[in-house]
């Protein structure tokens, strides 16, 4: 299940057994021209300080990235969700549902996950310690190598993404467009998803429990400075990951330790 449905498919379950009557797609809504914006750039220059090569490591092909969803689920459930997001591993998310009670009205349910490069925090759940992110403890580790071989290491990222590139590129181009901009549909059993695949985020997702559509997209969202602060008191948990191990690895060309971490998705894995 993709991360960004887990909440929302789990309030799903709380109401009957069948989905809402499918409704007709809506026409795309042109937001400019986005192609330029697909793909991650590469840096230009070698990275010299923690924000700097947390992008290089966790690129977007825009610096403020907000895309709000509609969610329509089972008898009568709706709501909104929006994510934000930077490069480096910045990600939030925004979710209110409204789940009808019949002839007790309408309880309505929100919250937020925070994810950086050091943690993830999901609002309301238990333990309060933060999920480790080992992101930061990545670009730590490669701050602490000298030029050559700090080059080296982006070389063989974008090496990495040029062959994956290449590989997309003998695929058949995207079948879809949400709001002007292409992704990819899936089939899975009965589950439908159309990826924005630079973003590693779903425009379009439909199941026997949940619909979830793009309906705005913002390149250059205005994301308040303090949208991705942790809260003070979750204590920070050590992620067990080794990051000096992995590029050491990477050095030599074998990605295989840090492959989870290379492609783009609203979470990344912890460790």
């Amino acid at each position: 299940m993709h991360p960004l449905l887990a909440g929302a498919l789990a309030l799903a379950t709380v109401a009957c057994d069948h989905d809402p009557p499918p409704t007709p797609d809506e026409p795309a809504e042109h937001i400019g021209d986005v192609l330029p914006l697909l793909s991650p750039a590469a840096p230009e220059a070698l990275p010299r300080d923690r924000q700097a090569m947390l992008a290089a490591l966790a690129p977007l092909p825009t610096d403020a990235l907000l895309v709000v969803y509609a969610i329509e689920g089972p008898a009568g459930i709706e709501g909104t969700l929006e994510v934000l997001a930077r490069p480096g591993g910045h990600r939030r998310e925004n979710w209110t549902i409204e789940v009808p009670l019949g002839d007790e009205g309408t309880r309505r349910l929100a919250g937020s996950t925070i994810q950086t490069p050091d943690g993830v925090w999901i609002e309301g759940r238990e333990p309060s310690t933060l999920a480790p992110s080992p992101l930061g403890a990545l670009a730590d580790a490669a701050l602490a190598l000298d030029d050559d071989q700090r080059r080296t290491v982006l070389d063989q990222l974008a090496r990495h993404r040029a062959t994956l590139a290449s590989a997309r590129a003998d695929e058949p181009p995207p079948s879809a467009r949400v709001l002007d901009v292409p992704c990819h549909v899936t089939r899975v059993a009965t589950i439908e998803m159309c990826m924005w695949e630079a973003t590693g985020l779903p425009l379009r997702y439909e199941s026997d429990a949940l619909r979830l559509r793009a309906v705005n997209i913002d390149l250059d969202a205005s994301i308040g400075e303090h949208a991705f602060d942790l809260p003070f008191e979750a204590p920070r948990a050590r992620p067990e990951f080794d990051a000096p191990q992995a590029l050491r690895r990477l050095l030599e060309g074998d990605l295989s330790a840090l492959a989870p971490y290379l492609h783009p998705g609203l979470r990344l894995p912890t460790a």
